[in-house]
């Protein structure tokens, strides 16, 4: 790299902690600041890195030129804290999922980013996983011949979710949605991260390359006999079951082939119980993004993928407040899953604080 950049990091959780020691791997990069509400959580990770603590962001962003601004706060903030760091000049910014509560702050981010030029990225850090990469190589190769849709399986629709469908479109290759086609359940108010999610769900995409993707959401009911977090790709020849860190590529009647996670042995540490393929794919998503900034190509996490994730995610809340189909682009802005249990259409009962 050839010049020194300057990154700050808002929220000093355990994902910050990740986002502040992928930042730290960067050659060139200088973390400035931490900032989080609990003074001394933003202490303790801005010790770690030699870095200035900060319990509010304006002050940060008004002492410090921040190149590259890691947000790791709930999405409630995301629209006023974007705002902000374009307002004080931050070039890049690493966001966390979900991108927002409703779809127009997900359109928001990603329209004033674009205006001033700024980068923005999602963390999908998944399409980093070199398990996915190796699958998609293998699946563009036409080991399973042409593929013909896609099932994906998850906790959640809105936080989990977010995950299954970016990579349902990384390796259907990135198509489009047309439509949306959904049911919901909303047995208890959920949150997740302080996000509102439902209980159950099941989903149907049409994408514009005619192909469809079935996702199905939940945590009573077992959801697939390989297990509850997962993606199936199926093609002419064959299919790709991908569960629980391998992939079980199963074509023309062979043995099928495995392909195991792995990771790089210098992110198998300890960062408040994350898992060490999350360190590594985090870090790779912050060095191309940094990587970006210098060479002015577009990103591999760039928000469009985050955005067309929203959409599908507040659209199959809008087909289960509608009773149908949904037909892309989406034209609500708000949240039909707030909206609906507003108008009493779901009668949960109790609350679940979850994280997933």
């Amino acid at each position: 790299m050839t010049a020194a950049l300057t990154a700050a990091v808002l929220g000093a959780g355990a994902q910050g902690a990740v986002h502040a020691f992928g930042l730290s791997r960067i050659p060139g990069m200088r973390i400035v600041a931490i900032s989080d509400v609990d003074p001394d959580a933003a202490a303790s990770l801005a010790a770690r890195h030699d870095a200035r603590a900060y319990t509010d962001l304006e002050a940060l962003l008004a002492d410090h030129r921040v190149d590259l601004l890691s947000i790791c706060a709930p999405a409630a903030v995301h629209r006023a804290v974007v705002d902000a760091a374009i307002a004080h000049g931050v070039r890049a910014i690493h966001c966390e999922k979900p991108m927002a509560l409703t779809y127009g702050d997900a359109r928001h981010l990603v329209a004033a980013t674009a205006d001033a030029g700024v980068a923005l990225t999602v963390n999908h850090q998944r399409r980093f996983d070199r398990m996915h990469r190796e699958v998609r190589e293998l699946v563009q190769d036409g080991v399973i011949g042409a593929l013909t849709g896609a099932q994906g399986y998850c906790a959640n629709l809105f936080d989990w979710g977010s995950h299954t469908l970016d990579l349902i479109r990384l390796h259907l290759g990135d198509p489009r949605a047309v439509s949306v086609l959904a049911q919901i359940d909303v047995a208890a108010r959920k949150r997740v991260y302080g996000a509102l999610t439902e209980t159950a769900g099941i989903v149907k995409v049409r994408f514009d390359s005619g192909t469809d993707a079935i996702i199905a959401t939940g945590r009573d009911e077992r959801l697939h006999a390989l297990g509850d977090n997962g993606i199936v790709l199926q093609g002419t020849r064959g299919r790709v079951d991908i569960f629980g860190g391998r992939a079980l590529v199963h074509a023309d009647g062979r043995e099928p082939r495995e392909i195991a996670e792995s990771v790089d042995p210098a992110f198998a540490i300890e960062l408040g119980g994350v898992d060490a393929t999350i360190i590594e794919q985090t870090a790779l998503a912050l060095a191309d993004l940094a990587r970006c900034l210098t060479t002015g190509e577009e990103p591999v996490l760039h928000a469009h993928h985050g955005l067309a994730a929203a959409e599908i995610i507040f659209a199959a809340y809008e087909s289960s407040v509608r009773r149908g189909t949904v037909r892309l682009p989406l034209d609500v802005f708000d949240n039909p899953l707030q909206r609906g249990l507003d108008q009493g259409l779901w009668t949960p009962a109790g609350e679940i604080v979850s994280t997933y």
